[in-house]
């Protein structure tokens, strides 16, 4: 689908939903190491038959000539080191090391705390005022984190965009939205060139491609949404 073949015969297939952050985030890892891969639009869920390819039930999962894979990090991992061109993580073993602490910091300090607060500020629902009261600290230790181990210039780790950024595009708006309607608090500013780090990752066209899918299948996953109810 997305980007020249990189080897003859090997196709990817890639299960999730464009309006999947994690979805995107490992399209955008694909797109840069310019593998072919096949979508297939797939929804989580606990149905047997997804269950024996994605063991949580969750989106992204991979499936390759050697087997399948869920977890976005697994899976760009797997990805760098199955196809060495086009590297998405650095070379030295201490960078990659702190490419994957920028990674989980923005997944556990900033992205799953976040998330606590889609119902009332997303998904048109309400958020209890403890949950507003633990997520924020939560949130300020995660930027506070994200400072001290990245310097936007304009990436994360220097020049070139790699699987940290991969990840941040897909983190930080949401996570902004989030801050500044439930606490009136840019959390995007109190990140050191995170407005720079965003505008550079959107001039990227498979970025702009994505996010023209996602938005036109908002309308379908928040009707799914509000079903599920």
């Amino acid at each position: 689908m997305a980007g020249p073949k990189l080897m003859e015969n090997v196709v990817l297939k890639l299960y999730g939903f464009a309006v999947s952050n994690y979805f995107n985030m490992v399209r955008m890892a694909l797109a840069a190491k310019g593998l072919e891969y096949e979508v297939i639009k797939t929804f989580p869920s606990q149905e047997t038959d997804w269950l024996a390819l994605s063991p949580m039930g969750k989106v992204p999962c991979l499936e390759t000539e050697d087997g399948t894979m869920a977890e976005t990090h697994v899976i760009f991992e797997y990805l760098d080191e199955k196809y060495p061109e086009h590297p998405i993580f650095p070379e030295s073993p201490y960078a990659r090391a702190r490419a994957r602490q920028i990674m989980h910091s923005l997944e556990l300090y900033i992205e799953l705390p976040a998330r606590r607060l889609f119902p009332g500020t997303l998904f048109g629902g309400h958020n209890e005022q403890l949950t507003i009261d633990e997520v924020k600290p939560v949130l300020e230790k995660g930027v506070r984190t994200l400072n001290q181990l990245s310097a936007c210039s304009p990436f994360l780790m220097g020049s070139t965009p790699s699987a940290p950024d991969y990840m941040a595009l897909y983190v930080l708006p949401l996570a902004d939205t989030v801050a500044q309607q439930t606490y009136g608090w840019s959390l995007l500013s109190a990140i050191e060139g995170g407005a720079e780090l965003l505008e550079a990752l959107g001039r990227d066209g498979h970025a702009q491609q994505f996010a023209a899918e996602s938005s036109a299948e908002m309308a379908e996953f928040l009707a799914g949404v509000r079903a599920a109810k």
